[in-house]
């Protein structure tokens, strides 16, 4: 029996290094395919966008148009649309829309909406366009009221000129903020072998166009049950220093806005 089991041994090693081969070939052969396909989408998207820069330099020289960008693939619409469209039209500019590009590599003409809209810009000037959107927005305001805009990619809202950091505490919020802050007798500091995590409040504010506080909210995240205690003195403090602290509106397509924004404390 010996002989047959070599045998049969032999027989499937040779069965499995052949699979080995073959499965090395195909995955050799899928990334040769691919390689080849991306070189192809490449070249296909250079010759599209080259001939929509063509298309959009001689279309400007008897027209303007302009098109805002959202971000793919779900990018948020920009709300005054369509009263920004009625206000180009005023000024012999057409309302474009809005352009997404392709989060997978695909061509979905973004060469001919920004090189249209920058030229507009150039020939326009980009204050005056700006102003116009700004236009749009105030527009819209007056029809809504009551509208509260929350974070999307045509809001903005910064603190002093600068961004935060939703992470840790490395930003100036959050300096500002403990640079008159005390803890509590009795505080126990973050100490990675009991916490997972770093303990921290979430502050929500309406800001009205003055960026006067209209109501805030927090939502505590307190990792350490000894230091849930601190709570209503965390909240003490925060609002202490909301009252004392200049904040800037939430602006929207430059414009400022009834908003809601929010900010992280980060705690020892």
């Amino acid at each position: 029996m010996r002989p047959y089991l070599f045998l049969f041994f032999v027989f499937f090693q040779s069965c499995f290094l052949y699979a080995q081969e073959s499965m090395t070939s195909n995955s050799d052969s899928l990334k040769e395919f691919r390689k080849i396909a991306l070189a192809e989408r490449r070249s296909y998207n250079k010759k599209r966008c080259s001939e929509d820069s063509i298309r959009a330099v001689r279309d400007s020289e008897i027209q303007h148009k302009y098109y805002i960008n959202i971000a793919a693939p779900s990018g948020d619409k920009f709300l005054p649309a369509e009263e920004l469209k009625m206000i180009l039209q005023k000024h012999n500019i057409i309302w474009g829309g809005e352009w997404m590009g392709s989060d997978i590599g695909g061509y979905s003409g973004e060469c001919y909406y920004s090189l249209m809209t920058e030229l507009t810009e150039k020939k326009l000037g980009k204050d005056f366009i700006d102003e116009l959107v700004k236009k749009s927005v105030a527009l819209y305001v007056q029809k809504h009221p009551g509208k509260i805009f929350d974070y999307d990619e045509h809001s903005e809202w910064t603190y002093k000129k600068g961004s935060l950091s939703y992470t840790d505490d490395n930003d100036q919020l959050n300096k500002d903020f403990f640079s008159h802050f005390i803890y509590p007798e009795g505080y126990e500091n973050y100490n990675s072998s009991v916490q997972k995590y770093r303990s921290s409040t979430l502050v929500t504010l309406i800001l009205d166009t003055k960026g006067i506080v209209l109501k805030n909210q927090f939502s505590h995240h307190i990792f350490h049950d000894h230091n849930l205690k601190y709570i209503p003195y965390f909240e003490k403090e925060i609002k202490k220093f909301i009252k004392y602290t200049k904040f800037e509106p939430v602006k929207y397509g430059g414009y400022p806005v009834k908003g809601e924004i929010s900010f992280s404390i980060y705690y020892k």
